[in-house]
């Protein structure tokens, strides 16, 4: 355990750009729910063909979107008033299955973070490419999550080692990043750190998933191992030190890559939310609270023949399920938790409305893209209010994954409220945040053919 100085505050949000996610996966609480609202579909469409697909994306300051693609080229691209052009490209650099993340260097100065195929840390800023040893190696399939303390104009970074440690790495700033603490929780190397201050008492957790499962039945085949614990590490400037573990029993796990860290009805504090699976009972959602110094399960999915509505039944052949966030997609000031699942034939979307200790379906759309089969990586999905309605939307792909859909939860069932037909497969994360400056909602995204912008007009 590594302790460091206490009662320091930790700030969760991106200094430059207010409703910009620094990861892949959306805001550092791992909740995919974007702030503001766009003209959707009013917009202006931009596009530029890439040499190779775009895995990742993230938005930066400046109009600029940073992207990893399959051959670990490191782009970035830059929205100018003709359009989108590629400013800077450095091939085969990066992991391709590593995201990068947008992080804060000074407070003038941004730039991004992602790991090499040796396992160094990569920073790119003011059109520099620099390679560092923060210690160990560090996985080649993390995501960095950006932290800020009190106080600092820089951030640090969260990250997992090649070992499943989790590091805390100092020094940006300095132009000497290093690992200034370490501690051992047995994390998955495909696990995202997700941030929050899940107890109210200033101090900002960090969760993440942790003791490997390996062969659970009904697992995807080539997925990897999954987890069986969720661990809960206390951040401070310089120390990392676990707060709570909390471990299924066997068999069982938890499929998502990410933890959402989000409110749900009856607690304004963050709970943690996942994603379940058990031998034999199939895939449910679980919230988890921090209280007395431990996690508790809160409250849990339904399973078949606990009264569901009929639109909910396609849950029972569920294979796996994503938690996506939280939302409040009905307009009552209640939140659902949005989980896309796989099922039989093709993906399903859910919306939970929590009751007592019970996650109750309220309403699900077959026929979309769900987690795909034989990986973790997170689906190609974010909740937005892209048509500015007041109301966000569902944005994720159909099932051909060549049209993005949105979808709006109107008495009990989605409605598609706009669609983009790509005619061509997405291949990465869909980014949703002002990119242009103009106070509205855009969207990016990418297909086998290139990078796409959307920018909502006024």
């Amino acid at each position: 355990m590594t302790r460091g100085l206490l009662g320091a505050a930790v700030c969760l949000t991106m200094t430059c750009q207010a409703v910009a996610w620094p990861v892949p996966f959306g805001a550092v609480t791992g909740n995919r729910t974007a702030r503001g609202a766009g003209t959707f579909p009013r917009w202006q469409a931009l596009a530029l063909m890439t040499d190779s697909p775009i895995t990742w994306l993230v938005a930066l300051p400046g109009r600029r979107l940073a992207a990893v693609d399959r051959e670990g080229a490191l782009l970035v691209f830059e929205l100018t008033p003709s359009g989108l052009r590629t400013a800077v490209r450095y091939g085969g650099v990066a992991s391709p299955a590593g995201p990068p993340a947008a992080v804060q260097l000074d407070q003038d100065q941004s730039g991004v973070a992602l790991v090499a195929p040796d396992g160094r840390l990569l920073v790119w800023s003011d059109g520099t490419l620099r390679g560092y040893d923060v210690g160990g190696p560090l996985s080649t399939l993390t995501c960095p999550t950006p932290v800020s303390f009190e106080g600092r104009a820089a951030q640090d970074l969260l990250a997992v080692t090649q070992d499943g440690a989790v590091v805390l790495i100092s020094g940006l700033a300095a132009g000497g990043p290093r690992a200034v603490a370490r501690l051992e929780v047995g994390a998955l190397r495909d696990a995202r750190i997700a941030v929050a201050d899940l107890d109210g008492d200033g101090a900002i957790e960090a969760v993440v998933l942790s003791g490997a499962v390996e062969g659970l039945p009904g697992s995807p085949s080539g997925a990897g191992p999954e987890a069986g614990t969720v661990t809960v590490v206390r951040l401070r400037p310089y120390g990392l030190e676990q707060r709570a573990r909390f471990a299924l029993p066997p068999p069982g796990a938890f499929e998502d890559s990410v933890p959402v860290l989000a409110p749900i009805p009856g607690s304004a504090r963050p709970m943690v939310v996942l994603a379940r699976s058990t031998a034999g009972k199939g895939v449910v959602p679980v919230v988890l609270a921090l209280r007395n110094g431990g996690l508790t399960l809160l409250a849990e999915g339904v399973t078949a023949g606990q009264g569901r509505p009929q639109a909910a039944r396609s849950e029972t052949l569920q294979r796996r399920l994503e938690v996506v966030g939280t939302a409040d997609l009905s307009g009552d000031g209640v939140p659902e938790v949005v989980a896309v699942a796989a099922a039989e034939r093709d993906g399903v979307l859910m919306a939970y409305r929590r009751a007592a200790g019970a996650l109750i379906p309220r309403a699900s759309a077959a026929g979309y893209a769900g987690p795909a089969a034989g990986s973790r990586t997170p689906a190609q999905i974010v909740i937005a209010d892209l048509d500015g309605d007041g109301r966000p939307e569902v944005v994720l792909a159909r099932h051909s994954t060549e049209v993005l859909s949105a979808l709006e939860l109107r008495h009990d069932r989605f409605v598609e409220r706009w669609a983009v037909d790509f005619k061509a497969s997405l291949t990465s994360n869909l980014v949703a945040a002002d990119l242009d400056g103009d106070g509205l909602l855009d969207l990016a995204a990418a297909t086998r053919r290139g990078l796409h912008v959307f920018l909502s007009v006024r």
